[in-house]
């Protein structure tokens, strides 16, 4: 049977006769590593689900990182979803628009101001304005593939973690 981790925890403390500095160091860093796995595992597979690069994925996906004080890290994705702009060569096309092999149905290619670089967009009415950019959501998948790895999976990540950076920062290897 499997100790739980607050048991383990208290264990090697008492081996290793760890300083609560230490031991609050250790937290900060196995945290800050699970949070990144977190972000590595949910940008994997979006970027697997959705067909967009991964780099694109990543860069919509923030991390807080946790401290001393505030020991807490927090992945914040951007509800806003990937510009299709951002998808690749744009071409414009009697149907849509295309970008990154997609085609967005009744789409455009325009520049809005001056100078700026284009966009894609669609009309909200029947009229020449409002237009809106189009984009493709990942809000949603990402707060699904999160909720997903939040259980066991992060735990064991986060155990594995924390007891690798109390050894290394006691001297205990």
């Amino acid at each position: 049977m499997i100790k739980p981790i607050e048991k383990q925890i208290e264990k090697i403390v008492e081996a290793i006769n760890a300083l609560p500095e230490q031991v609050v160091q250790a937290s900060v860093f196995a945290l800050n590593r699970t949070a990144e796995w977190m972000k590595g595992q949910v940008s994997k597979e979006l970027s697997a689900e959705k067909r967009i690069k991964l780099k694109l994925i990543r860069d919509k996906i923030k991390m807080a990182r946790a401290d001393k004080k505030n020991r807490q890290s927090l992945l914040n994705c951007d509800f806003r979803g990937v510009l299709a702009r951002d998808l690749g060569s744009m071409t414009q096309t009697p149907s849509g628009a295309k970008a990154g092999g997609r085609l967005f149905e009744h789409a455009f290619i325009a520049s809005m101001k001056p100078g700026a670089k284009a966009g894609i967009y669609r009309r909200k009415t029947k009229k020449r304005f409002p237009v809106k950019s189009v984009t493709i959501p990942i809000f949603d998948e990402a707060t699904k593939i999160l909720s997903e790895l939040i259980g066991d999976e992060a735990k064991s990540v986060f155990e594995k973690r924390f007891l690798h950076e109390i050894k290394r920062i006691t001297g205990a290897l």
